[in-house]
């Protein structure tokens, strides 16, 4: 922990406490904070408290209180995003990306005098929305002077288990130290209680205190329970009896606080006064102070440990729960409070507060808090008394569960669902997800008119937004799986009669995936004309993504999905994270980005476990063998495809394995190996096959037409490329005319090749890095073989210098020896200032050398400005430049120079 702070402030960092309750993390946190004081920094802390999970932005509201005037230095669009997550603004519906940036941002303007430490406790409690945007900061402190210390549950999921953060799992004491701690604060205990006392904490600091307390109140050891009870049980058993012995009115007042920690001290004391029917003094807190069970501070009270929060609340009768939360939703100030307070305080059904509920639900999605919509659609439904009315509340909340990659959560508010149904039909949005949980989307027969029709009905009963959601699903199938155009035109057709506008990225997205061949000029025309920073919402940025990756158009793709990617999490979103993370690999993994492309193939591996979601999870995998491919050699990748390929087999894969066959020919094929490649590639063209796939021949074309070159099979592939062709001239996608235009000059006559290879390189192929310097490559060793060698060295050379920098070693070095065959010695690529800089400062220093401000770079890659400003102050040095008006000389000058 002091080195987390002693790296402050040249760097910050970020670290994870997770232990079980009483090992120590709050007491931890209390050490940091000293020593940041003690070293000058400024410190901001939030603890996450059960009861307010479901209040959105609640923790963020609580750890940024203190420097909200700050808020005034942000741009206008940060303030207002700020404002309205934390109610201030009704009109404004934020972006949770852009909360995310401002509350990242605003923390960047309190370090301007001194270096901030951000301290959450009980984050396993704070709700999803703050948790996905402290996850979000988390990722970018490296070059702040900002640390982050989370303290965290053991065993309780949280929103920041995706984000891949530090842990530092804390141990039980030893038990000589335990015994030290013992002796230290209970030196009188009996001998056969202290070593009762040891026995039953088994090493937790919390435990030995409070035991040994519990003891000297009952003066018994009978009073410590003989049964197996949990650690937890017996701590909470122990407070409870701290809280037995103080008056009734610090007891109700204490009700009050345990109820609601945001409470002021003039709201506790007013609830109180209201459940007693008179007067509550203040003062009845402080012998609760004095027995060091709550610190008393002017904007409320803070219970030393959660557990004790939660003895007092478990010491009061149901029913004055029940009336401590009404009389909370009477004197408590802000609305949101005051809804899940009456909410809490009804035994009943009460379709009011339903009401109520739903239409908070709405304005949470809407700010980006999905968490805390459910949490209210689920406590609305619970206080519906109509069936049918209850059974679409738990639909909702369902639906956001699924969102979230609930499993366990949306199968069981299907149940829920399904137990009130009666004998009514069947609400369409339960039916759609009880096919998503249940049903086989992939294999179903008449899956596609299932899903049509369920989507119609969603349409017939007022919600256009979810009847174009729920098709999105069938349409993945559609790209997947071998289906007839006649099936693919009727998807089409219902998706764009759903009544909305014809550039809805939903819209957009189904008749993509349905049938890009088709559907690819009509979609390209459309993202023509929708800008990136337009689309805010980060759902509305995938699927906009997606529509792009399928036409073809992999560089839009690729900054569509990495927004999405970002959005996502910070909404703590898994679910379609996942997916997102799958699409961004695919479209980048084209653009031969393939350090960001393997990260995001590899942890939406991970998450496709974590969220249910087997054919994602399966489908990253199998991308990340594809990349490894790409880069060579070819060992990695086998190891790699052993177990997705075991399990594509086991559940009849079919066109799934497609991806798999272009990992292997992409491996072979950078290796040399034609023959092998041809081999592993033709089953993808190959109508007879079951690694056929109609659209993924579009990005593997070029790879066949190398392969067949190599190995002497050109006529073989004459008939597939003609085919190709005349989808073409009707399809405007640029990874099929790409892949054309660079394979043609393989596939035509010596005699024609050789303008078809200068028509080739002269077409613009920024996008496509990879299949320049193919052909490239290509062309060099063509001249080569014409006898042209002093011809052939600078094309070669050009091709040497990309494929390095892409990474692509096999290619790299299949090059560098067709270059010593003309007659030029080149040797292993001699590292530049450019290779002293991480990929990230890499893409900054880039960025910047094209003349982008630090804010507009800041923008484009999810950072502060202030961060840019940090890493181009340690970026100059390292390549020798004193300004940015010198970093494109010297990115340019640098590349390609060889020993």
């Amino acid at each position: 922990m002091d080195a987390l702070l002693d790296r402050l402030p040249a760097h910050g960092g970020v670290v994870v406490l997770r232990g079980e309750p009483g090992i120590g993390k709050s007491t931890l946190l209390e050490h940091v904070r000293d020593r940041a004081i003690a070293l000058g920094a400024s410190t901001l802390s939030a603890s996450g408290v059960e009861a307010e999970a479901q209040l959105a932005f609640a923790g963020l509201h609580q750890l940024l209180f203190p420097i909200v005037g700050l808020g005034g230095r942000l741009p206008d669009s940060e303030r207002e995003a700020l404002d309205a997550a934390f109610g201030i603004r009704d009109h404004v519906t934020p972006d949770l990306f852009g909360v995310a940036m401002a509350a990242l941002q605003l923390v960047v303007e309190a370090t301007t005098s001194r270096p901030v430490v951000l301290l959450v406790d009980d984050a396993h409690w704070i709700d999803h929305s703050s948790g996905g945007v402290l996850s979000f900061i988390a990722r970018r402190l490296e070059t702040l002077p900002v640390a982050l210390v989370i303290a965290a549950r053991s065993g309780y999921a949280t929103s920041l288990d995706g984000s891949r953060l530090p842990i530092l799992d804390l141990d039980r004491l030893s038990p000589t130290s335990a015994a030290a701690l013992l002796d230290r604060e209970a030196p009188d205990l009996h001998p056969v209680t202290r070593a009762r006392v040891l026995a039953e904490a088994a090493g937790n600091p919390l435990a030995l205190v409070e035991l040994a307390r519990y003891l000297r109140i009952s003066n018994s050891t009978e009073q410590l329970s003989p049964s197996p009870t949990t650690l937890t049980t017996r701590l909470q058993q122990a407070f409870a009896a701290r809280l037995r012995g103080l008056a009734p009115l610090t007891r109700l007042a204490l009700l009050a606080a345990a109820l609601d920690s945001r409470a002021s001290i003039q709201e506790v004391i007013a609830a109180a006064t209201l459940v007693r029917g008179a007067d509550v003094p203040a003062e009845c807190l402080q012998p609760a102070a004095d027995e060091d069970l709550v610190d008393v501070a002017e904007d409320g009270i803070r219970f030393h440990h959660p557990l004790i929060r939660s003895a007092a609340r478990q010491l009061a009768p149901p029913p004055d729960v029940l009336g401590m939360f009404a009389a909370l939703a009477d004197v408590v100030v802000d609305e949101e409070r005051r809804l899940w307070h009456r909410a809490s305080s009804i035994a009943g059904h009460d379709e009011r507060i339903a009401v109520a509920l739903e239409d908070y639900a709405r304005s949470a999605r809407r700010r980006g808090a999905i968490t805390s919509a459910g949490a209210a659609l689920e406590r609305a439904a619970e206080l519906t008394a109509d069936p049918r009315a209850r059974s679409q509340r738990l639909a909702s909340a369902a639906e956001i569960a699924y969102e979230l990659g609930l499993g366990v959560a949306v199968k069981r508010l299907l149940t829920e669902a399904g137990s009130h149904e009666n004998e009514v039909d069947e609400p369409p949005r339960l039916a759609w997800l009880r096919e998503m949980v249940s049903g086989d989307v992939w294999t179903e027969t008449g899956a596609t008119k299932v899903f049509v029709s369920l989507a119609r009905r969603i349409r017939d009963e007022g919600d256009t937004d979810a009847a174009l959601r729920s098709l999105i699903p069938i349409a993945h199938r559609c790209w997947w799986t071998r289906t007839r155009d006649t099936t693919r035109r009727y998807l089409i057709d219902a998706a764009t009669a759903m009544g909305a506008p014809g550039n809805d990225p939903r819209v957009l997205a189904v008749i993509a995936l349905a049938d890009p061949a088709e559907s690819a000029p009509t979609v390209l025309h459309a993202l023509s004309r929708i800008r990136l920073h337009d689309v805010t919402d980060p759902a509305a940025a995938m699927n906009v993504g997606v529509a792009a990756e399928k036409a073809g158009d992999f560089a839009s793709g690729t900054r569509f999905l990495g927004r999405a990617v970002a959005g996502l999490r910070a909404q703590a979103r898994f679910g379609p994270l996942t997916q997102a993370l799958v699409h961004f690999a695919w479209a980048s993994a084209h653009t031969a980005e393939w350090d960001a492309a393997a990260a995001a193939a590899q942890e939406a591996a991970g998450l496709g476990r974590d969220t249910s979601q087997p054919q994602y999870g399966l489908t990253a995998e199998l991308v990340f063998a594809w990349i490894e491919g790409m880069r060579g050699p070819s060992e990695p990748v086998e190891a790699i495809l052993a177990e997705p390929e075991r399990r594509l087999h086991a559940m009849k894969g079919g066109p799934l394995l497609a991806t798999a066959h272009l990992a292997r020919g992409a491996a072979a094929l950078g290796e040399g190996r034609h023959q092998d490649a041809f081999g592993h590639l033709w089953p993808v063209f190959d109508e007879s096959d079951g690694a056929f796939h109609r659209f993924m021949r579009w990005s593997a074309l070029l790879d066949l037409a190398e392969a067949a070159w190599g190995c002497g099979r050109v006529k073989e592939v004459q008939a597939v490329i003609a085919e190709l062709d005349a989808i073409a001239t009707r399809c405007e996608a640029p990874i099929l005319h790409a892949g054309l235009i660079c394979a043609k000059p393989l596939l035509e006559s010596d005699e024609d090749a050789g303008d078809l290879f200068t028509r080739g390189l002269a077409a613009n192929l920024d996008a496509l890095p990879f299949h320049r310097a193919r052909t490239l490559f290509s062309y060099g060793r063509w001249l080569r073989r014409r006898r042209r060698s002093a011809d052939s060295r600078s094309p070669l050379r050009e091709s040497i210098r990309v494929f390095d920098t892409l990474g692509a070693r096999c290619w790299a070095d299949r090059a560098r020896l067709e270059l010593r065959a003309t007659g030029e010695t080149i040797g292993p690529r001699t590292p530049l200032a450019r290779d002293q800089l991480t990929p990230q400062e890499l893409q900054i220093a880039q960025l910047a050398a094209r003349g982008l401000s630090n804010r507009a770079i800041a923008e484009r890659l999810s950072l502060s400005p202030r961060t840019i400003g940090g890493h181009l102050y340690r970026i100059f040095p390292k390549i020798g430049v004193s300004g940015r008006g010198q970093l494109r000389d010297v990115l340019e000058s640098a590349d390609g120079r060889e020993s």
